[in-house]
């Protein structure tokens, strides 16, 4: 199965994604795809004092479809209002990584661990050695313990501010 990139009316993309199932379940195609995606995150933001949940599109304008040809998919699919091209060109591994966010959770557990030695490459702690004592591929974090003035202080930090000691 390839990855391909169906482009969209922005704003759209969910209602796009529903009328491409719809047409290819009335078409009895349906197993010709396997994966439509469209992705996002839920963030919690205030709104006049109340807390609301925001769904925010990382490609807007963009649905993502997983099949083996995206010729039988475009014959399906062509006459939708809304779509504005297909792109015939599938994804490479790495991209389709990077945009699902496996290839980042990937790279912090092979590259850190904990009680691994590490250095501050950002923020007011540049340039300090640190330990990590607790680290959250999920979340992208780690928590580093540093002496400062003699003392040991814990530190939140995302993962993209540190790096392993030997990697000056």
């Amino acid at each position: 199965m390839k990855w391909f990139v169906i482009k969209v009316v922005s704003g759209k993309e969910k209602k796009m994604k529903e009328s491409i199932e719809n047409l290819l379940r009335e078409n009895k195609v349906e197993h010709i795809v396997s994966n439509l995606l469209i992705p996002s995150e839920k963030n919690i933001q205030l709104r006049r004092g109340k807390k609301v949940n925001v769904e925010k599109n990382f490609f807007p304008g963009y649905i993502f479809v997983e099949c083996e040809s995206i010729s039988e998919v475009e014959a399906n699919i062509k006459h939708i209002n809304g779509i504005t091209a297909i792109l015939k060109q599938p994804l490479t591994l790495t991209e389709i990584e990077r945009i699902l966010g496996r290839e980042t959770k990937k790279n912090v557990e092979e590259n850190l661990c904990l009680n691994q030695s590490v250095k501050i490459i950002d923020g007011p702690f540049s340039t300090f050695i640190g330990t990590i004592k607790e680290l959250d591929a999920n979340k992208q974090k780690a928590k580093v313990c540093i002496l400062i003035f003699g003392r040991e202080t814990i530190l939140d930090l995302t993962v993209s501010q540190i790096v392993r000691e030997e990697e000056k």
